[in-house]
């Protein structure tokens, strides 16, 4: 497929989205409680200091010449993963989840449609002739499967732990 039709496409499904999580949100804002306050903050110091390490590497490897992707690349591909990162350990310490199951729905949905998005501009990118590695570096290509694959694994122990909760919540 023509990337000039996909992009308008994929920006239409993206604001449908938006458009369709937007006016859901008139629904009271989501309360935690200290606990998962707590386990948030932890894992945002996870993914900040997972994120200042990654920079750091990348640094000494570009100092030592040793170019493995542009710049922009690897920063952003430091941003998706300690964002997944992040997202994990919330998700994993029962912190990323309000009492809203709705609320917790759109974010199942969100992943997902993140990953399908991903998903389709890696493959345009690979119908276009593009590969992983041109000119000895990482191609943007790594970024799509990268977040594909990151966002994928959120939705998928996102529905997993839903699934728990409601178990749970049976058995009591």
């Amino acid at each position: 497929m023509n990337e000039n039709i996909l992009f308008p496409i994929i920006i239409a499904v993206v604001f449908v989205l938006f458009v369709t999580i937007v006016r859901s949100k008139r629904i009271k804002k989501a309360d935690y409680d200290e606990r998962q306050l707590l386990a948030r903050n932890t894992a945002y110091k996870v993914a900040f200091f997972f994120l200042l390490i990654y920079c750091f590497v990348c640094g000494l490897l570009h100092i030592f010449d040793f170019k493995w992707a542009d710049t922009t690349i690897q920063m952003f591909l430091g941003i998706i993963i300690s964002f997944s990162l992040f997202i994990a350990l919330c998700i994993i310490k029962d912190a990323f989840f309000s009492n809203s199951s709705k609320q917790n729905n759109y974010s199942v949905i969100f992943f997902f449609s993140y990953s399908i998005v991903s998903v389709l501009y890696f493959l345009s990118g690979l119908g276009t002739g593009q590969t992983f590695w041109e000119e000895g570096e990482m191609s943007i290509l790594v970024l799509y499967l990268v977040s594909a694959v990151c966002f994928l694994a959120l939705g998928i122990l996102s529905v997993i732990k839903i699934i728990l909760e409601k178990r749970g919540a049976r058995s009591k």
